[in-house]
Order: C-alpha cells, then sequence, then structure tokens
C-alpha cells in the first residue's frame, strides 16, 4: 500500500506527521511524495486561522484529484472541531497523536499488512522532536488550546532516547519543539534542565529551540541557555502579537513590552548576535490606529530579524469572537502591508549586519548545480558556490556579502565564501556496521 502524506501548520503537526509515517512504514506501507500517486492520501491540518482552513480544504481537494479511487484520511488540529467525514471530503478522521484506529483502518484495507523491522528516518538534515503538546493559556484569540487539550510533557529519559538515535543516524541539530514548550514539565524537570541534559548529549553539535513565549526567560532558563551556550543556536522566537500594551492586556497575553524588551536584552547579554524572531497579529478587536503605531514602532526599538505578520481571524469559540470593535478586512489588510514592510527592512538590516562576519553554516540541499544552502546558527539563510557535496555538513564559513532579490519583500539570504578553517567542519559520524 501506498502513502503520501501533506502538513500543514506548526512543526508539532510536523513531528506528529513524521511518528504516524514510522508507524506506516513499520507495518509494510510504501511512502510516496504528495504530488505523486498514492493509495492514501493524509492531510494534517491546521486551524489557527480561515487561511489555514481554507488551505487544508485546498489540499484535501487536490489529493483527491491525484487519484479519485484513492482513501482520504484527515488528521490535525482542524478535524478536532469537524468530525463528520462528509463535512470535509474524507473518508478516514482521526486524531494523529492517537493513530491506532487509523493503522487499523489501513490493516481492514489490506489485511496482510505485515509488521516489519523498518526504520523511517525524516529527510532533513535537522531532527524535530516534539517535547510536549497542549496549552492553558487562553489567549483571547486562539483556538489551539481548545483543540489541543491541556498541556503534556514526555518523559526527559524519552526525549534524551530519541535524540540520540537521531544522532546515531547522523543529525547534527536536534529542535525541541511543542505547542507551549515553556510549559515543559517532567516531575522536578522543566524546560531549563531538558536544555542542558540535550546539549550535553555526545555527538550533538546544535541545539536549537521553536517559539518560546517571553514568560519562559526565567533566572534558570537564561543561566541554562548560557551553559549550554556551546550548543544552543543564537536564534530565539519570541511571541510578541502586539507591541501596544492595552492590546496585550486585551489578548490575555501575561507581559508588558517592557518585560518583553527586558527578556531580549537578557538573552543578547549571553547572546550578543542573536536573532530575534516573532510573531504580530495586526488589527485585534479594538485595535486603534495609536495601538498599531505603538506595535510599529516597538518592532524597530527590538530589531526584529524577521517577523510573522498575521491579520487577526476571527475563530468561533474564542472570547475575541465575540469582542465589540472589529476591525475591518481593509484596514487589516493595510496595517498587515505597513508591518510586513517594516520587517522585511528589519531582515535586511539584520542580514546587513552579519557581513564580515565568521558564521557556522549547517548545509541542507544543493539549490542548483554547485549552490548549496544552509543555515547560520542563528538562522540567517546563507549561501556558497561549492564542488563539494556539502549535504549535512557544518563548516565555519566567512560571510561576504548580504543579497536579497529585488521584490517587494525579498527574501535575504548571506553570501558565504571558505575561510579555510577546514578543521572546523563537522560530518555526520559514519553508522555503526550492523552486527
Amino acid at each position: 500500500m501506498t502513502v503520501a502524506a501533506h502538513t500543514l501548520g506548526c512543526k508539532v503537526n510536523q513531528c506528529d506527521t513524521e511518528a504516524l509515517l514510522a508507524r506506516l512504514v513499520g507495518i509494510g506501507c510504501t511512502l510516496r511524495k504528495f504530488n505523486q500517486q498514492a493509495d492514501i492520501y493524509i492531510i494534517n491540518t491546521c486551524t489557527v486561522t480561515h487561511a489555514s482552513d481554507k488551505k487544508s480544504r485546498q489540499i484535501i481537494r487536490r489529493a483527491k484529484k491525484q487519484n479519485p479511487s484513492a482513501k482520504i484520511a484527515v488528521c490535525g488540529c482542524m478535524m478536532q472541531q469537524k468530525t463528520e467525514t462528509s463535512e470535509i471530503e474524507a473518508d478516514f478522521i482521526f486524531d494523529a497523536r492517537k493513530p491506532d484506529a487509523f493503522i487499523k483502518f489501513l490493516q481492514s484495507l489490506c489485511p496482510e499488512a505485515d509488521h516489519k523491522p523498518l526504520i523511517y528516518t525524516p529527510t532533513r538534515t535537522r531532527a524535530f522532536i516534539k517535547v510536549q503538546d497542549g496549552c492553558d493559556r487562553f489567549c483571547a484569540y486562539c483556538i489551539v488550546p481548545y483543540v489541543r487539550g491541556k498541556p503534556v510533557s514526555r518523559p526527559v529519559h524519552d526525549i534524551l532516547t530519541e535524540a540520540r538515535d537521531h544522532i546515531a543516524n547522523g543529525v547534527l541539530e536536534i529542535v525541541l519543539t511543542g505547542i507551549q514548550i515553556a510549559s515543559y514539565a517532567d516531575g522536578a524537570n522543566s524546560l531549563p534542565e531538558l536544555i542542558k541534559q540535550t546539549a550535553a548529549l555526545t555527538g550533538l553539535k546544535r541545539l536549537r529551540l521553536s517559539s518560546l513565549d517571553p514568560c519562559a526567560i526565567t533566572d534558570e532558563f537564561l543561566q541554562a541557555a548560557k551553559e549550554s551556550s556551546h550548543i544552543l543556536c543564537d536564534h530565539f522566537h519570541l511571541s510578541l502579537q502586539s507591541g501596544s500594551d492595552n492590546v496585550l492586556n486585551r489578548m490575555n497575553r501575561r507581559y508588558t513590552t517592557a518585560q518583553y524588551s527586558h527578556s531580549v536584552q537578557k538573552l543578547r547579554q549571553i547572546f550578543p548576535n542573536a536573532a530575534i524572531t516573532t510573531d504580530i497579529i495586526v488589527g485585534f478587536p479594538g485595535e486603534t490606529a495609536e495601538e498599531f503605531e505603538q506595535s510599529f514602532t516597538f518592532a524597530k526599538k527590538i530589531g526584529f530579524a524577521a517577523i510573522h505578520v498575521f491579520e487577526y481571524s476571527r475563530r468561533d469559540g474564542t472570547p475575541a469572537a465575540t469582542f465589540a470593535g472589529q476591525v475591518t478586512d481593509k484596514i487589516k489588510s493595510d496595517r498587515s502591508y505597513r508591518m510586513r514592510t517594516r520587517a522585511a527592512r528589519l531582515e535586511r538590516e539584520f542580514y546587513q549586519s552579519q557581513v564580515g562576519r565568521t558564521a557556522s553554516v549547517l548545509f541542507e540541499s544543493e539549490n542548483s548545480p554547485g549552490k548549496w544552502q544552509g543555515h547560520t546558527s542563528n538562522y540567517c539563510l546563507a549561501e556558497i558556490i561549492c564542488n563539494e557535496d556539502l549535504t549535512n555538513i557544518i563548516r565555519e564559513l566567512q560571510i561576504t556579502r548580504h543579497f536579497a532579490q529585488d521584490t517587494e519583500f525579498p527574501q535575504s539570504r548571506l553570501i558565504l565564501e571558505d575561510s579555510g578553517q577546514e578543521a572546523s567542519a563537522y560530518a555526520p559520524s559514519p553508522l555503526p556496521s550492523p552486527k
């Protein structure tokens, strides 16, 4: 039986999909790319915004068009609200975090499916490890706590075992991810302790964290970051959502802009070249022109390396859906354009500040013949001309210039040249010979 999967939304969804694919390979399924013919198409959906719902439905229709006789299985956050297969033109709806029912469904279609000692290994050069799921922050705009449930953390032992397996398979960089990783708790082990234990693993060259709530930047976190700074990447995605204290209060975000600034300042004391990235929502109910300007100004004050800009999306079942002062689509669009323009300028400024530095780059792919792309430790996209195969190799290189396409919102990248520091190049260790 052939299976193809498409994942929308966050890295947690990606982790759920990969865990599911490992199970499917284990019962003898053959994986296909999503644009290929397959017997089963799996769509892991997102429901953060109306646009996410729309895209999820488009992907479902695309799968049916590719192979009208295929079975369509749908999971993910959108499915926590849509329980009828007829609502979303699917043959099976399931929870990717609890896939047993789906496995039985597949085995009923293909009774000869047999458990095989196969290992599914993702093709990316960095491994994402899901350390927790769920959220109880209940921000006024967010549907996630209602569809993901309360926070549940994995045992440290399980996380470290998975990390060691990835390292043994040649992975150089691990990303700890979750819905709200700041809430991680396994007995006495909180996120700072998890960072220290993961950073201490033999063979790991890089440790990266997914999105953080600013409240996570405690003294304990900062101490763990300092102790692990030789491994922990100097890129922190601190979710902001608004640069106006009044809007933050209406959003039920549990910090002020002053506290946010303090967190950034403390991080930069340990990581002077850190990239601070964020999310900003424009057009939240009641957002005045003055409050938007406060956000607009605050973004420049912090000097973000990148900003994900979202127009507020009204989600039924959340408090903000009933708030007075819903902002018109035209105003949201105008504010989004201005914020994205500022984001593009800030990104260019940050990339330009990297020119002349020596950077550690993990190479991921050959973008075109002889042209290799990867990311620096602070997650800048970087490029070099090289005749060697640089896949999954970390190399210390000189940043010679910054390049951005001549478009309205260009994606920046750094141009590299070899600094001659061959001794600083890391490649994955060869796998042990089978016994």
